[in-house]
């Protein structure tokens, strides 16, 4: 690990992020994908939001993207190319009372090395730091394709969060302090999970979520 760092984002890595994005989500939808033009365009909306796990060769290896949003959106239904604004972050709220996580990336041949837990850690003290309530994320139902044919979505992800089944997102999301909150239906575009995915919170003070 000691060579794997978190650091901010910085427009000379978008071409290597967007070839990061493609390794990383490679049943996900093109239109989907954060490009390299998109991920400059997010340093310029937000650049707190935008962090990178960089190698001991300075490339990346993981990435985070995220935005504020107000509570009225992040409770409500909603896909993620509405939360992303079409992957541009049109919808970057800068008074909104949430820290939205966007996406989380993690090269498959860097997966397991605890690059997801740096991001997330960074992620709650950007929260924590900017004042607001806490952090919201959508987590894609990634294992789900597996069980669809005799499970429902909803009876999936009660059993991830109940521990029964290990989900490769949610599981990890979950065992970063984050509690589930509901299902998002048709959030994103990827057959093999039906759009499924779960929302996702964690609360700055604790005694929020009480």
């Amino acid at each position: 690990m000691s060579e794997l760092r978190v650091c901010p984002s910085h427009p000379d890595l978008a071409d290597d992020l967007a070839t990061l994005q493609r390794l990383c989500f490679p049943t996900l939808g093109v239109a989907e994908l954060i490009t390299a033009a998109q991920f400059r365009h997010h340093l310029t909306v937000f650049p707190q939001g935008q962090l990178v796990v960089l190698d001991s060769t300075d490339r990346p290896v993981a990435s985070s993207s995220s935005c504020l949003h107000r509570s009225d959106f992040v409770h409500s239904q909603h896909t993620y190319m509405e939360a992303s604004g079409q992957n541009w972050l049109s919808t970057h709220t800068p008074d909104g009372d949430w820290l939205y996580g966007i996406d989380i990336g993690v090269h498959p041949d860097h997966r397991g090395k605890g690059l997801s837990r740096l991001l997330y850690s960074a992620r709650k003290a950007l929260a924590r730091t900017l004042g607001k309530q806490g952090l919201v994320v959508a987590g894609m139902l990634k294992g789900f394709s597996k069980y669809r044919a005799h499970m429902t979505a909803e009876d999936y992800l009660h059993n991830v969060e109940i521990g029964a089944i290990f989900d490769p997102t949610v599981s990890v999301q979950l065992r970063q302090g984050l509690s589930v909150q509901g299902l998002l239906r048709h959030h994103i575009d990827d057959p093999t999970i039906d759009g499924m995915a779960a929302r996702l919170i964690w609360y700055s003070d604790e005694a929020s979520a009480i």
